[in-house]
């Protein structure tokens, strides 16, 4: 099973504050313990410094240490040309989660794990929240 975590997901694991930090660190747990592996944009990663240490206004060195650990857990697949232009030939009006979707499936994921509802109108996987997920794997 290859996961795909959402840039959203990503920021739950930084975010002891969000209300799915539990459910996307469990997440993380089970692709830790080899159960699944999974996989980060270079784009959620930059994506997330920005929301962490600009908006949030954390600490930039906190970050790339969280960042550290969890790209020992993670592959990180770059957002390529290729993604970029199936993002701009998509039908889909949001060019962020489309050029994701492509590296996604680019990646080989089969599961897309997101709180971002739109991906379930144009995923190639299935798509869960952190949550539901949890919910399926542990039912």
């Amino acid at each position: 099973m290859k996961l795909f975590l959402d840039t959203n997901v990503l920021l739950d694991l930084l975010l002891e504050s969000r209300p799915n930090h539990l459910a996307s660190a469990t997440i993380l747990s089970i692709v830790k313990k080899g159960a699944a592996t999974a996989v980060l944009t270079t784009q959620s990663i930059i994506d997330a410094s920005y929301v962490y240490s600009q908006r949030e206004k954390l600490s930039l060195d906190r970050f790339i240490e969280a960042i550290e650990e969890i790209m020992e857990i993670v592959e990180i697949a770059s957002i390529s040309e290729k993604n970029i232009k199936s993002a701009m030939d998509s039908p889909f009006s949001d060019f962020e989660d489309a050029a994701q979707i492509a590296c996604s499936e680019m990646a080989g994921c089969d599961i897309i794990i997101t709180s971002d509802h739109k991906f379930r109108e144009y995923s190639f996987a299935p798509v869960y929240t952190p949550k539901s997920f949890c919910e399926e794997v542990f039912s």
